[in-house]
């Protein structure tokens, strides 16, 4: 793997890109706790790949590794400054994404969730991991470390520290080995865990 690897999302991609992330993120406990059923879940997570990836388009970058001709692996970062987003951003966001959530159970305690995560977004500049997904058929084979250390590179150079959110527990290890480390465990009223990341830039 190399950084020639890796790419700036184009337009003609983009719905192959969601396609793949959202596989990636199948089975979740978020979206589980969402969703009606398994059915609903797949519902769910395009809209939701959908609005985070627009809005990374938008407001930072989505980097991908092509395979075959179709994206089989994405990082959806905001640049620095554009996280945590302005309301009427983050407001957008939630419109494009809600249409399977308000439809789904649970959305009261996921609310007041998603609430105290937004609350807990450090206010200085940062890159943000919003997205990032491995097509199944192509886990295991580094592509998310690639797409990581692409970007984390990035950051070691302008000095710049990266944050993230995840609602996996063994993605916890995963990101450590990157130089994350936990924040904040966010828990309540039943509701899966989340935790947040922070990442230092590292020394040349």
């Amino acid at each position: 793997m190399t950084n020639t690897d890796i790419t700036n999302l184009k337009p003609e991609d983009f719905h192959t890109s969601v396609a793949s992330t959202s596989r990636a993120f199948w089975p979740d406990p978020m979206f589980g706790f969402f969703a009606r059923n398994a059915v609903h879940e797949h519902l769910m997570l395009p809209n939701y790949a959908t609005a985070v990836m627009r809005d990374a388009v938008q407001h930072g970058i989505v980097e991908v590794i092509i395979r075959n001709g179709r994206v089989v692996a994405s990082a959806s970062w905001l640049a620095p400054g554009d996280a945590p987003r302005p309301w009427l951003q983050e407001l957008r966001v939630s419109i494009r994404s809600a249409r399977s959530i308000l439809k789904g159970r649970n959305r009261l305690k996921g609310i007041k969730l998603l609430d105290a995560m937004a609350k807990k977004h450090p206010k200085e500049p940062h890159w943000y991991l919003g997205l990032l997904g491995v097509d199944p058929a192509f886990q295991g084979k580094g592509l998310g470390g690639a797409l990581l250390t692409h970007r984390l590179e990035v950051c070691d150079a302008t000095h710049m520290p990266a944050y993230l959110e995840t609602q996996k527990p063994e993605n916890l290890p995963f990101y450590e080995r990157f130089g994350f480390s936990v924040l904040e465990e966010l828990a309540d009223d039943g509701c899966p865990t989340l935790w947040t990341m922070w990442r230092d830039p590292r020394p040349a």
